[in-house]
């Protein structure tokens, strides 16, 4: 089953925040726990991990800001 990529919610305060940069591109494979991606609030930069194994389906665009629970990508 499909496993949705969103945008976090980091902060108390962080509402949206700029994807900075995908670690991997589509079709290519990714183990739970490695980092898939990077964003960026006016205080931080944050690494984030996949949840789950499998296939990596960004839709993300780099350099784009999205609101936190904005739908980002898929691992199939």
């Amino acid at each position: 089953m499909p496993s949705e990529i969103r945008i976090p919610k980091l902060g108390m305060s962080a509402t949206e925040m700029t994807l900075l940069e995908w670690m991997f591109g589509d079709g290519e494979a990714v183990e739970a726990g490695q980092v898939i991606y990077t964003v960026e609030t006016d205080k931080s930069t944050t690494e984030i991990e996949a949840q789950v194994s499998g296939i990596i389906r960004p839709t993300g665009i780099e350099g784009e800001v999205y609101q936190v629970g904005d739908l980002i990508g898929m691992i199939e």
